[in-house]
């Protein structure tokens, strides 16, 4: 140890102000790595979950929409005009006679007596009931629609029956159902006219973008009607016996 003219030990190393300043820079620049790489990471699992969760709303709602399809029960016949309330009613795209409750949405699909109502041991009503499908004005003040499922299940009321609705989805732009008859698409169907069901039922929708010059391609899904009517199977044999000839 070396003594100074003043009496005080000197020391040989330290840091200097230069040195300090030096090493606070570097800190603060590594932290502000760390923070714009950790909240870079957590917007980006944010938005990750937010589209997992959109993606599963939009499956549950095409599930929903295939099942109601798959399900679609025989008309009644052509010539009849059943009363409200009854087990069978015509498939048209716009019901002369219809038990499910008119709302303020627009009307997209025709009433659909499908064989998809939950049967348990709290629910008093059968599998078979009435399902439509509206586009409603969003809630939230924005141009968008909202895909709505009324769905009306007691279908031998002693008074009116009561439509519920359901919203699926949300920032919808359009959504439409187009029926095939064996060789083309059509917009409209009417089993009072043709006394057949569609070869096969296909439900379109698209989703709202913030580009509109740049709209989404629809998103569609196709299903086939199984359930085929005394007209349908005659055409059928018709169509075989003039292709084997």
């Amino acid at each position: 140890m070396t003594m100074t003219t003043s009496g005080f030990p000197r020391a040989d190393s330290g840091f200097t102000l230069m040195e300090l300043l030096i090493a606070t820079v570097v800190g603060a620049f590594v932290l502000l790595v760390i923070n714009g790489t950790y909240f870079g990471a957590l917007r980006l699992n944010n938005h990750t979950q937010d589209r997992a969760e959109d993606d599963l709303v939009l499956q549950r709602a095409l599930e929903l929409v295939r099942h109601d399809l798959a399900g679609v029960m025989l008309p009644a016949a052509a010539t009849a005009t059943p009363p409200v309330g009854t087990f069978s009613g015509q498939f048209q795209d716009t019901p002369t006679n219809s038990p499910t409750q008119e709302f303020t949405a627009t009307r997209v699909s025709p009433d659909l007596y499908t064989t998809t109502g939950e049967v348990n041991g709290w629910n008093q009503f059968s599998e078979v009931q009435v399902v439509a499908y509206f586009l409603a004005s969003a809630n939230d003040g924005s141009n968008t629609k909202s895909l709505v499922r009324a769905v009306t299940r007691n279908l031998l009321p002693v008074s009116t029956p009561t439509t519920d609705e359901q919203i699926l989805l949300t920032g919808i732009s359009t959504a439409e159902f187009d029926y095939y008859d064996g060789t083309q698409w059509d917009t409209t169907w009417d089993t009072t006219a043709t006394a057949t069901l569609p070869v096969a039922i296909r439900f379109s929708l698209s989703l709202a973008q913030g580009n509109a010059t740049q709209p989404a391609p629809p998103i569609e899904v196709v299903v086939p009607v199984l359930a085929a009517t005394k007209t349908t199977q005659q055409q059928a044999a018709q169509a075989a016996a003039t292709g084997g000839t």
